[in-house]
């Protein structure tokens, strides 16, 4: 059973990542102007959703409520969808969110040709198909994993039994 203090640990990862990506595109993006500080921001939306999904998990493995788990994050996602998201009835596309951040981070790391069109970051995978991100994208993705932090802070202070 996972102390306490892991679940406070990976929660306050979890906004420190969101922060971070907060900052980048509230207070580095328009000094700087280079969408390549957009993929900056998924990366850090893509962490403080795992770090959430770990403290979550945690704290359910510390209820009891769910059995050992593997450090695997497919797994811990697979679990969470299963368990967690059923038993809080949180909305799935939370976890279809996620799967698209991290996907845009999977086709930043291998395509080939990345640039700039107007205030789009494009990415171009081997067969030359296009997927662009724009500002409108990532704070939508900003606002989206802000309602997911505050749920899930919700659920885990709900059930506490302090």
């Amino acid at each position: 059973m996972p102390p306490y203090s892991e679940i406070v640990t990976a929660r306050n990862k979890a906004k420190q990542q969101y922060e971070a990506a907060f900052h980048l595109l509230h207070a580095t993006y328009p000094v700087v102007k280079d969408p390549k500080l957009l993929i900056g921001v998924v990366h850090n939306l893509v962490q403080a959703f795992e770090y959430s999904i770990d403290a979550m998990l945690a704290y359910e493995r510390h209820l009891r409520l769910i059995p050992p788990y593997s450090t695997d994050s497919k797994l811990k996602l697979n679990i969470f969808r299963a368990k967690t998201m059923r038993r809080n009835k949180i909305p799935a596309s939370y976890a279809t969110l996620l799967l698209d951040l991290k996907e845009l981070v999977e086709l930043q790391k291998k395509c080939p040709v990345e640039f700039q069109r107007g205030n789009k970051y494009v990415l171009c995978n081997k067969s030359y198909q296009l997927k662009s991100i724009s500002l409108n994208d990532i704070k939508s993705y900003l606002d989206e994993t802000k309602e997911f932090l505050q749920l899930s802070d919700k659920i885990m202070r709900l059930n506490r039994k302090e």
